[in-house]
């Protein structure tokens, strides 16, 4: 079992032209390209799907190979899931042959088996390289393709970072050069829900009101006193920044009610700006709090959650906002925080 630790983006049209220039500045200990085709499978009544689970067989070069992933973590664009990989003779999935634990104690491992069928595809060209940046290794997947639902056909482009060996913070560290160059946006959607999506078997970003976590209040100025309110902190800011980034996903996705989606984008970021002030305070109040970012960085960050407000009231073309090198840093670096701190 491997527990993936990875970021994704989505890349502009003008990166990707210069994405192979940009990776040749650094320590490229290996590169090379492949093509893959992935089919994923479920059951009619989706038993993997509504245990946030995905299923694939993937064909490269002829080689079968069946994967599933399992409910992990998400923060900002940071996903870790556990994932089980095993070698197949034929393009059939075989339950059995993942670990029996790894299924929860009411999974019918049998039944769904016997229903399982494919749903959608994904077939892509990626290209990878394995940089070494300080002593860490870090594996770059370009992938460019399609999801496949029948008929239907979204366009993949997208850029994976995942840790292959040494230290979290190096990735981090590399994703914000990159992000310096402008063209990358945080990406918190992963191919299977997308096929989902495209399959028609779960539902597209969905306008929500900002829902609290149990205890808290927009309006609380209380300073934390103790780990425990730290956490209570953590996680609002946790909640903060997905609320943020789903309704930046809505807000670039669909056509309807396009101020709601943003309107429901700075509710997340004022979430953001309002835990992290209470974070700054108390860590300049009571230093034992403090374990995470020094009061300059969190200064810092209000500082662009202040510009970003201001952006979202008088931003007109998205796509220039949401790739801009500010933002994906800004977030990038509270994802990184989120990460550090365990508040996700």
């Amino acid at each position: 079992m491997n527990t993936e630790i990875e970021l994704k983006f989505l890349l502009s049209p003008e990166l990707v032209s210069r994405l192979p220039a940009l990776l040749a500045k650094h320590e490229i200990c290996q590169h090379d390209q492949k093509t893959l085709a992935n089919t994923y499978f479920d059951t009619p009544n989706l038993a993997l799907g509504r245990m946030k689970a995905g299923l694939r067989i993937r064909c490269q070069n002829g080689k079968l190979e069946q994967t599933v992933k399992l409910a992990g973590s998400q923060v900002g664009g940071l996903h870790q899931r556990p994932e089980y990989n095993v070698d197949l003779a034929e393009p059939q999935p075989d339950l059995a042959r993942f670990p029996a634990h790894i299924w929860p104690a009411d999974f019918v491992l049998a039944q769904v088996q016997a229903d399982l069928q494919p749903l959608f595809s994904t077939d892509f060209l990626r290209q990878r390289w394995v940089v070494k940046f300080n002593e860490t290794e870090i594996e770059l997947a370009f992938d460019t393709g399609e999801v496949r639902a029948g008929k239907k056909q979204n366009l993949i482009q997208e850029l994976e970072l995942e840790l292959v060996s040494g230290e979290v913070a190096d990735m981090f560290a590399f994703a914000a050069l990159l992000l310096s160059e402008g063209g990358l946006r945080l990406y918190a959607v992963s191919k299977a829900q997308r096929g989902y999506y495209l399959a028609g078997l779960s539902v597209g970003p969905q306008l929500q009101t900002l829902t609290l976590a149990a205890g808290t209040d927009l309006s609380e100025t209380a300073l934390p006193e103790t780990e425990q309110d730290k956490r209570i902190l953590l996680s609002r800011l946790a909640q903060g920044v997905e609320h943020w980034q789903h309704h930046e996903q809505g807000a670039l996705s669909t056509t309807d009610q396009k101020d709601d989606w943003l309107g429901q984008v700075r509710v997340g970021v004022a979430l953001v700006e309002q835990s992290l002030a209470s974070l700054n305070s108390a860590s300049l109040k009571n230093r034992s709090l403090n374990n995470g970012a020094s009061e300059s960085v969190l200064a810092g960050w209000l500082e662009d959650l202040t510009w970003l407000q201001a952006q979202l009231q008088e931003h007109k073309i998205l796509d220039e906002l949401f790739y801009n090198p500010r933002y994906g840093r800004l977030l990038l670096q509270l994802t990184h925080y989120l990460y550090a701190e365990g508040g996700h």
